[in-house]
């Protein structure tokens, strides 16, 4: 029988990425999936380390699976991504049978990591035990990021392609840069042909990754006629790949937006009409105290130049409230942009401190009663701000990538317009295959979406020929 593998994974698209190429270099290396942790002979969690709430479920998972390990003490538990960058002595302090920490940057490692860890186990064969207090690490921070990787896709439709490691800003509560490091892009080249591969395959979407993902390029110069590479540039090359191709993108930094990024977002064809760009803030002297760079008037010219060139743009966004120091004036400033903005959609957090960060030092000083207040206020008005919007687009007809089966209503089934709202419609997956594009009246709005019914389909999926293919990345 083959080993097995099981990988749990927390936080956001990068980390789900992250764990499709460890899940392809296990594949590789003979194991196989299951999807509980009983029964593997290989655990990975898959962590994060931007809010605490992740933090402490991974010490709760932890204490589950070192149980596991009492049962089987050939098992191999891994810890991986951001936590295990950044709390590494932590981790095995509190959970010492862990065998295996490994960083963002250092995933490559992963078949030599698990290799050194059985070598290392009590019950390794005869001629093979190694010191057992010796633990297999890949916390390397200046390790290149980009070696070539196996990849198992999570699915068939949509791929995630990575573009950018790391990020080179210093927001005052964000941990990511004390976990992936510096800024790194990937060589253009590689991306255009891992694009092509996908579109080859029959994927129908794409979602370019980076920390900071409109800063690619800068760290890679001009191309022998004199054409800079950057984000701009790549776009322009993937639409010349496949235009029909739905290409989304996150997350981009204010700093790095200017007219012609605008310009080629509005102009390229593949690109879909949504921008998620993050705003933490309302207020400037917040943003000040966050070190964004950037100032509540930046921000709000970006989005009025996005949607001049865009009209039927959907903006999404980050926020945070009750961040060190914020008053009740600032917190106001937040939910007048809000108000000023009208965002489609926002993921809002309330401020919890960070390890290793700026502001890990200073005082949390907002009280969590008032943080949750903030937070279900902010919450509040952007339901109702999202709803709204929704209703005025009721009526229209809309391109939808049919994903599935919806979980809620077996009867319907789900996609995604592109501007990234849901659409839940009558059918079933014989009439309309995952993959389909299909246009879909909306009839009844929701805050995530809408309610319709298919008017015509565009056309069908071809089967996509394999799951598992290289990556450099």
């Amino acid at each position: 029988m083959k080993p097995r593998y099981f990988i749990q994974t927390f936080g956001c698209q990068m980390n789900v990425h992250d764990s499709e190429r460890m899940a392809g270099m296990l594949d590789e290396l003979g194991y196989e999936p299951i999807t509980a942790p009983e029964g593997a002979d290989v655990l990975v969690l898959n962590t994060c380390a931007v809010r605490e709430r992740p933090e402490h479920k991974l010490y709760s998972e932890l204490g589950s699976l070192r149980k596991l390990k009492h049962t089987n003490p050939n098992l191999i538990i891994g810890v991986a991504g951001c936590m295990a960058q950044r709390e590494a002595d932590s981790i095995r302090r509190r959970v010492p049978e862990v065998d295996i920490l490994l960083g963002p940057r250092n995933l490559h490692h992963l078949p030599h990591l698990i290799r050194q860890a059985q070598r290392n186990h009590p019950h390794a064969g005869a001629g093979e035990a190694t010191d057992e207090t010796s633990k297999a690490d890949g916390l390397d921070l200046e390790c290149d990021p980009t070696p070539v990787t196996p990849v198992r896709r999570s699915n068939t439709i949509g791929a995630y392609v990575d573009i950018i490691f790391g990020c080179n800003f210093k927001c005052t509560y964000c941990a990511v840069p004390s976990a992936r490091g510096r800024e790194v892009s990937r060589r253009s080249i590689e991306i255009l042909d891992e694009v092509r591969q996908l579109n080859d395959l029959g994927y129908r979407e794409i979602t370019l990754l980076g920390q900071t993902v409109n800063a690619y390029g800068h760290d890679l110069g001009t191309l022998d006629d004199g054409q800079r590479i950057d984000f701009a540039w790549l776009l322009q090359q993937i639409n010349k790949i496949n235009p029909k191709l739905r290409v989304r993108f996150t997350s981009p930094h204010p700093m790095y937006f200017n007219q012609r990024l605008i310009e080629v977002i509005a102009d390229t064809e593949c690109v879909c009409e949504h921008l998620h760009l993050p705003l933490q803030s309302g207020d400037n002297d917040c943003l000040r105290r966050m070190k964004r760079t950037y100032t509540i008037e930046k921000y709000r010219r970006i989005i009025d130049q996005v949607r001049e060139k865009i009209p039927h743009v959907a903006v999404t966004t980050d926020t945070i409230v009750g961040f060190c120091g914020e008053t009740e004036a600032e917190f106001e400033n937040t939910l007048r942009a809000f108000r000023d903005i009208e965002f489609d959609q926002a993921f809002m957090f309330a401020y919890s401190p960070r390890h290793t960060t700026e502001a890990w030092e200073w005082p949390d000083d907002v009280p969590a009663a008032e943080k949750q207040r903030r937070l279900a206020e902010l919450i509040a008005l952007q339901n109702e701000i999202a709803r709204d919007k929704n209703r005025l687009l009721v009526g229209g007809n809309y391109e939808v990538l049919v994903e599935g089966i919806s979980d809620k209503d077996p009867t319907r089934l789900i996609g995604r317009t592109r501007t990234n709202k849901l659409m839940l419609f009558p059918g079933d997956l014989h009439t309309y295959p995952a993959g389909s594009l299909v246009e879909v009246k909306a009839e009844e709005a929701f805050l995530w979406g809408f309610v319709g019914k298919v008017n015509t389909v565009f056309n069908r999926p071809q089967q996509p020929k394999m799951i598992i293919e290289l990556q450099a990345a």
